[in-house]
């Protein structure tokens, strides 16, 4: 399993905004998150990197495991080396960033080799 939300909720202090969501991706699949604005695609998605601030997010149930390691455990120093280096992201503005002529992985794979300098 590659990555795996096992009744992950999120709440903004009190106020609880993901109730136990239950995702599993294999290596190789595609997975699409799609629902009304406001359902919590965005918070759920973000959660992988844990990029909402913590300051305002907490995590109080559930597990999101990445290769059978839990992100939501993981501290500071381990989010950043599996930020850009394990995993990525495209965010919601993808035509701000991607050009639509060329394909997806084209792109990704020269972002990673100007990245390492390779």
């Amino acid at each position: 399993m590659l990555l795996e939300y096992k009744n992950f909720h999120a709440a903004f202090g009190e106020k609880e905004v993901i109730h136990g969501v239950n995702l599993c991706l294999n290596a190789g699949e595609t997975l699409a998150l799609v629902g009304e604005s406001g359902s919590g695609k965005t918070v759920t998605s973000q959660a992988i990197l844990r990029l909402q601030s913590e300051q305002w997010i907490r995590y109080p149930k559930g597990q999101l495991l990445f290769e059978g390691r839990d992100i939501l455990k993981m501290n500071n120093a381990e989010l950043r080396c599996l930020r850009g280096k394990e995993i990525g992201m495209i965010f919601q503005e993808p035509m701000t960033s991607l050009n639509p002529l060329q394909r997806v992985e084209t792109q990704l794979a020269e972002s990673l080799f100007l990245h390492q300098g390779i």
